[in-house]
């Protein structure tokens, strides 16, 4: 009996679907790679002395073959992991609305947010419960994997939480119905009568209209000045940070793009502007999007940059999904600030360097304004400006 394989074509499945033109050379690769596979399977199934998960097997493949490119932004994306990336990218998700950390020093699962407006605050869910049941199965930090599988699910049906209130020393019992609930990417707040502050966390699909709101209330509060805090925001979609951006900055280009073939693309603000005096918060946290939007204002004297070196990454990502609902991302451009600039492995300097030292870097949500080193020099240039 021919012996089963669970390579045989795989690596040729999907070219298959899109291929018009095969040359010998190609085929009799990929022919040597087909019977590489196999090989490598056989001694697996021989040799190894765990159990085998073929759809893993499998799965790396395409993953290994992509991870081949050498570029840590290009990956092959399981289509489990791309509904992750999906619901992540879109803001949006079913479940109560919280965030949650491990927490190494007693292995428990912590709640560090919970969100405005949601089932979980509703509910009675406050930060630093720790969850110690969720749907009829116990939790440690053991579970944190799992736990999030286990607290969302569709709207309309309910979830059964018990946490330990540390402050109170007692355990909750709540039972919680799912809703379609918005991560919070922006944060607002007024710091005086005169200084506004808004962070953004991440640029996600829900992350404009979170920003306008933020700058409309900041303006009803008469804020005369802005504090925009980039710092430890990693990027995201490149469509909402040119929005937030043509919010800011003056008529002209926000960002261009230069692809494989250098076909270049151009983003501009239409002028319509919000002409509050602003500083910006970085550092080498702050990448991709977020150096999009430093870089804007930059460039167009809108804002002094104070903190550290951004993280330098001056490259743009595209998802290619495929048939079986699996996708590749990967870099398809470089993009250059308004000043023609690639940060690409360079950042952005700051203005003004403030650094923050490493006590006051771990303290983390717990740092103080009044601690915050590069908030109190951003509050102070701002200020000058205002005379």
């Amino acid at each position: 009996m021919k012996k089963k394989t669970i390579f045989r074509g795989a690596a040729v499945s999907f070219l298959l679907v899109t291929m018009v033109l095969v040359t010998t050379a190609f085929v009799d690769k990929y022919h040597y790679v087909d019977k590489k596979l196999q090989a490598i399977e056989a001694v697996l199934k021989d040799y190894y002395v765990g159990d085998i998960d073929e759809q893993k097997l499998e799965e790396g493949i395409y993953k290994g073959f992509v991870a081949g490119v050498g570029d840590a932004y290009t990956n092959y994306y399981t289509s489990d992991e791309y509904a992750s990336f999906k619901e992540k990218s879109s803001g949006m998700y079913a479940g109560i609305g919280i965030q949650m950390t491990l927490q190494t020093y007693d292995n428990s699962i912590e709640v560090t947010e919970v969100f405005e407006g949601s089932p979980a605050e509703k509910a009675g869910i406050k930060p630093k419960d720790r969850i110690i049941k969720a749907a009829g199965k116990r939790v440690t930090g053991d579970e944190f994997e799992i736990l999030p599988t286990l607290v969302k699910g569709t709207p309309g049906t309910t979830v059964d939480i018990t946490v330990y209130r540390p402050s109170e020393e007692k355990n909750y019992d709540f039972t919680i119905e799912r809703a379609s609930v918005a991560s919070p990417t922006v944060y607002f707040r007024m710091l005086d009568n005169e200084v506004g502050y808004i962070q953004i966390k991440q640029f996600e699909a829900v992350t404009y209209d979170q920003f306008k709101v933020a700058l409309d209330k900041l303006k009803k509060e008469k804020a005369k000045g802005l504090v925009l805090d980039l710092r430890d925001n990693p990027g995201g979609l490149l469509n909402i940070v040119e929005q937030i951006a043509d919010e800011l900055v003056p008529e002209g280009i926000i960002v261009s793009t230069k692809d494989k073939q250098g076909k270049g693309s151009e983003y501009y603000a239409d002028g319509k502007y919000t002409d509050i005096p602003m500083v910006v918060l970085i550092n080498g946290n702050s990448a991709s999007a977020s150096e999009v939007l430093a870089g804007a204002l930059k460039d167009y004297s809108r804002a002094e940059l104070i903190g550290t070196t951004t993280f330098g990454k001056g490259v743009v990502q595209t998802i290619i999904p495929l048939s079986d609902g699996s996708a590749i991302k990967l870099t398809t451009s470089q993009y250059f600030t308004p000043s023609g600039v690639c940060i690409q492995g360079i950042g952005i300097a700051p203005d003004y360097e403030v650094k923050l030292s490493t006590e006051k870097i771990l303290k983390g949500r717990e740092l103080t304004d009044t601690e915050d080193d590069q908030l109190q020099t951003a509050i102070k240039v701002v200020k000058e400006k205002l005379k």
